[in-house]
């Protein structure tokens, strides 16, 4: 590796603490460094200040915050197939590798080259309206057609490879990815799923039925969701990884499906993502306790 992109959550102070000092133990090492201009200006070091797009250019990508980081990031690093790893500053960090604490040991095994690659499946979704798409977006973790800010339910029609499936009296629905399915899927009652297990899930969210359960299907199949949501123009919504939206009306149609690219995560222990079950959903503290 010849460069490092250093991308810290510049509303969380102990992230730009750790960027200004993980920034001259990387250049002591002989490394160049790039970070987004202002959180670059923030930690005194506008010497290293780069465009997005340029820290996307580096050899590999450490992100400093939170899940939410993540998913901002994989959306411009991910088409470029560069390397990411995250320093979990966050509550949940499922996404995230490692600790604030071990961030020196995990990047002195980075530099050794003792790690791996996990792919994510990411998501594409395209609204069409009129038959002309008017907007292309992609997620790591899940798209969302839900209802906007009036409590009302809404008619979902949900068609898979082109075959009507059914229509979803609910509040939305959630297709996500594996590497989503511990996430707001999972909320909603979705399966968990492993990440490296090639499926989409399909979650309805407060369906109006009892029978109403998760769909998982192989994830090279298209999910298309015609909604129907009155005359209102705000109330239905395309939400992405819920950063980004997208304010749809009567009679769009949202395709979702594999996006021809993967966030590529590195892993230092390659069975983290069953740790990670145990000890931020806290799976099995029951029979441990005991």
């Amino acid at each position: 590796m010849k460069s490092i992109g250093l991308v810290p959550n510049p509303h969380k102070i102990e992230s730009m603490k750790l960027a200004a000092q993980l920034a001259d133990w990387l250049i002591a090492r002989g490394l160049g460094v790039l970070i987004p201009k202002d959180q670059a200006g923030e930690i005194g070091r506008p010497d290293l200040s780069a465009t997005d797009d340029e820290v996307t250019q580096a050899d590999f990508i450490l992100v400093l915050g939170g899940d939410g980081t993540i998913l901002r990031w994989s959306r411009i690093a991910a088409p470029k197939g560069t390397p990411m790893m995250g320093v979990n500053f966050g509550q949940y960090g499922f996404i995230t590798e490692i600790h604030p604490q071990d961030v020196i040991p995990a990047m002195e095994r980075v530099l050794a080259g003792d790690y791996i690659i996990s792919e994510r499946v990411m998501l594409k979704a395209t609204v069409t309206r009129n038959d002309q798409p008017i907007g292309t977006f992609y997620a790591l973790n899940e798209a969302v057609v839900g209802k906007g800010p009036f409590a009302r339910l809404l008619g979902l029609h949900t068609y898979v490879g082109g075959r009507f499936i059914v229509t979803y009296t609910a509040d939305g629905i959630i297709v996500s990815t594996p590497t989503g399915s511990t996430a707001y899927s999972l909320s909603a009652g979705g399966p968990v799923v492993h990440p490296d297990v090639s499926v989409m899930i399909v979650t309805p969210i407060c369906p109006h039925t009892l029978n109403a359960r998760s769909l998982v299907i192989p994830d090279d199949e298209t999910v298309q969701i015609i909604g129907e949501c009155g005359d209102e123009p705000s109330s239905m919504m395309l939400t992405i990884d819920g950063q980004l939206g997208e304010h749809l009306i009567q009679g769009d149609k949202v395709e979702i499906s594999k996006a021809e690219f993967k966030a590529r995560l590195v892993q230092i222990e390659p069975q983290s993502f069953y740790h990670k079950l145990q000890t931020r959903l806290r799976w099995g503290e029951r029979f441990s306790g005991q």
